[in-house]
């Protein structure tokens, strides 16, 4: 290959590429000068060996060798030394070419820092998933334990009650006795009734069906907040059309999450719950000033399912908070489920 030929070769190729001749680099193009973050034309003159970690220095050298014939090319990645000292892991190939009277090796070096993390990225978030997989049979098994409670120890007890209280009547010879004992039945059937509505209700509010999303989130606010002391703000505008059913569950579920929150951790005195038309969409928006908290510092398995919500219906979660500045959760969301969007992310304010 000529030299005019090879140097233009080397200067359309995204990867670094140096010319090595007797163990100093005598060509480099422009992508092999910003990988090692010299300037331009930093790398001409430097021995090759200043490009290597020292723990992967023989690595280097076998490669070196083995484009000349000998020994085996190294199948492992190198880590290799950027002008500032900071290291990265590249993946080298290597051949010998000549140079004017000088053989010399060509070595293409592809940094694989974007590859690793990507893959350091994905590892994580397969775990984060396994975990809310795990999260998720737990809450449900909770759930499940919780309403079976519910319906042996309170629903179950006053059926046997009305029960009693139903055989007395009957055998019941003193009229007034008879009537008191109807009138304990009618009142154990009221608060057996509301039990199974409030049962009902948690798992799914029949607003949400019934009603619609801007029904069902103002009366669970106004239920949830009251009852905890707090005099929610509620901004609900109409919408303009009605979202999907998924889509309406993903936005309800995440406001009852993060007005939960609220009551349980954020010991705040105002709370704004918004929603409206965000023209391509809804828009979600629970504010509070409450004790706020650290993103970085935070561990539950909350944010993680909100963001899931979002997620999965192609919508998209930001949440906003740092210590004693309260929080704000905002939520985009599509009216009609589409592919996935890019996932939230968590900031402080």
């Amino acid at each position: 290959m000529r030299g005019e030929d090879l140097g233009e070769l080397m200067r359309r190729l995204p990867d670094g590429v140096v010319l090595v001749a007797d163990g100093q680099i005598v060509q480099a193009n422009p992508a092999a000068d910003a990988m090692f973050g010299q300037p331009s034309g930093g790398l001409t003159g430097l021995q090759a060996g200043h490009l290597v970690a020292d723990e992967s220095f023989e690595g280097f050298e076998a490669c070196l060798g083995a484009s000349a014939g000998i020994g085996d090319v190294p199948t492992s990645a190198l880590r290799m030394c950027r002008r500032d000292g900071s290291t990265f892991h590249a993946a080298l190939a290597s051949a010998e070419v000549g140079d004017g009277a000088r053989p010399a090796i060509l070595l293409v070096i592809r940094d694989l820092s974007e590859a690793e993390r990507m893959r350091d990225e994905l590892a994580a978030g397969n775990r984060e998933l396994q975990a809310l997989a795990a999260r998720v049979f737990t809450l449900q098994e909770d759930e499940r334990r919780a309403i079976s409670r519910e319906l042996h120890d309170d629903i179950g007890q006053s059926v046997t009650a009305m029960k009693m209280a139903a055989s007395a009547a009957l055998n019941e010879d003193d009229a007034q006795q008879r009537q008191d004992d109807l009138e304990d039945i009618l009142v154990l059937a009221d608060a057996t009734l509301e039990r199974v509505r409030d049962i009902s209700i948690l798992l799914r509010p029949p607003q949400l069906d019934a009603l619609g999303l801007e029904a069902a989130l103002r009366w669970h606010a106004e239920r949830l907040l009251r009852g905890a002391g707090l005099v929610p703000a509620l901004q609900i505008d109409p919408l303009p059309r009605r979202p999907e059913p998924a889509v309406e569950q993903a936005c309800f579920r995440i406001a009852q999450e993060a007005l939960t929150n609220i009551v349980r951790h954020a010991r705040a005195r105002r709370v704004v719950l918004q929603l409206r038309d965000a023209a391509d969409g809804l828009h979600l928006q629970v504010d509070d000033d409450g004790v706020g908290f650290s993103p970085d510092a935070a561990r539950g398995l909350g944010l993680v399912i909100m963001r899931e919500r979002a997620h999965v219906i192609g919508g998209r979660l930001e949440v906003n908070a740092s210590p004693d500045q309260g929080t704000r959760i905002q939520a985009w969301f599509p009216y009609a489920e589409v592919p996935a969007l890019p996932r939230e992310t968590t900031t402080g304010r």
